[in-house]
């Protein structure tokens, strides 16, 4: 399968296009970007998930630590290894 973003990217390439998607759609307040389960949503829904809405709501479980119901901050890095983990390297959707 090829990688949306080129059968040549390296891993800290692919990353940084996933934050890159993931900030696009997050909300910015301050010097941050702010993802909620609604943006999550459509962000996992760019990156071609078949589920996205399950896809966010499992983001926000697991990487929302301090239960602020979004995901911001540090919190976002571990978004990028939590979306590369599952896969979202690899599309044809995106780009």
């Amino acid at each position: 399968m090829q990688s949306w973003f080129g059968s040549s990217s390296s891993s800290s390439d692919n990353k940084k296009k996933l934050k890159e998607v993931f900030e696009q759609y997050g909300k910015k307040s301050g010097d941050e970007i702010r993802l909620e389960k609604k943006e999550l949503k459509a962000a996992f829904e760019h990156l071609g998930a078949l589920m996205p809405g399950y896809k966010a709501a499992s983001a926000l479980k697991y990487i929302d630590t301090d239960k602020s119901g979004y995901i911001k901050g540090t919190e976002l890095d571990a978004l990028v290894e939590y979306a590369y983990s599952s896969g979202y390297y690899r599309s044809n959707s995106l780009f």
